[in-house]
């Protein structure tokens, strides 16, 4: 048990990119971390079973609750990695699925306990099938980096200042696009993580934008390799572009011979690409952009 509380406080980020199943997959440990420790507490405490289901439950979720506030503190404080929605739910998760098992061994009935139970459960499990899921496109697919005619592509990217979602309302490439909902700020945008690295085989890189607005928009789009990541890296250790884009579709296509020498004091490691940026800069207001067809050729 002490084990597993130390293994929870080890951020999922160890985990390759390319594996996000194994970062959702290490992530569920609270899920049955959680279990595991309320029927300890069953164990080391059997006079809790005399009491009525109710107190039990009660007694069983402030503990949770406890112990909640303390793994999220100690991961901020040890890992620096700030509380997880998702740890959060897969915690709950963990001790209502015990309650759940125990009512239902015991003879009692409670559906609405059965019910939330097997719904958190569900969520925790459902992020490690769809990350699992899309891994599996990623590689079949490849080299497509992203066409948004799977369900699962949006969650390639990330971003904290944007939102990406697949769409059919605009399509460059058969029926879907990604739907970029950026908000105001000085750098606004998300970028594209899960693909294949090794990029050595192929000399350009194009993709699709749809500007929905009459005026012209400015998208800046970047390229940076796993070693910029390493930390302390400047801006400049990176390919960057500006495109400005009308309105309706445009075409963008971007040689790989430009992104080789994208950084000013080294070169561009194309075997370790591992994100590509779309941003739009100092906007004062909430834009729309629709991206499509990311391909390598």
């Amino acid at each position: 048990m002490a084990i597993a509380l130390i293994a929870l406080l080890i951020p999922g980020s160890v985990f390759p990119a390319s594996r996000r199943s194994l970062f959702y997959l290490w992530e569920s440990g609270h899920l049955f971390l959680f279990f595991l420790g309320c029927y300890l507490f069953y164990i080391c405490f059997p006079r809790i079973q005399t009491y009525s289901f109710a107190r039990q439950s009660v007694i069983l979720l402030s503990a949770t609750l406890c112990f909640v506030v303390m793994i999220e503190g100690l991961q901020n404080y040890i890992a620096d990695k700030p509380p997880a929605f998702t740890d959060i739910i897969g915690d709950f998760a963990g001790s209502l699925l015990f309650l759940a098992t125990h009512s239902r061994l015991s003879g009692k009935r409670n559906q609405l306990l059965y019910i939330t139970a097997f719904l958190l459960t569900a969520f925790v499990l459902w992020l490690v099938f769809r990350a699992l899921t899309d891994e599996l496109l990623v590689k079949y697919q490849f080299p497509c980096l992203a066409d948004f005619e799977t369900p699962f592509e949006h969650s390639r990217f990330e971003g904290k200042t944007g939102q990406g979602r697949q769409n059919s309302e605009q399509a460059f490439n058969g029926r879907h696009s990604l739907r970029l909902s950026l908000l105001p700020g000085s750098w606004s945008g998300m970028t594209l993580k899960y693909f294949p690295a090794d990029w050595r085989d192929y000399n350009q890189l194009h993709f699709a934008v749809y500007n929905p607005e009459q005026q012209p928009v400015s998208l800046h789009f970047s390229i940076h390799d796993k070693w910029h990541e390493q930390g302390g890296k400047p801006y400049s250790d990176r390919y960057s572009r500006d495109f400005l884009l009308p309105a309706g579709w445009t075409r963008i296509q971007i040689p790989l011979i430009e992104v080789l020498a994208g950084p000013q004091t080294r070169q561009m490691d194309l075997s370790q690409i591992s994100g590509l940026g779309f941003f739009v800069v100092r906007e004062t207001r909430s834009l729309t952009l629709y991206l499509d067809a990311i391909w390598l050729e």
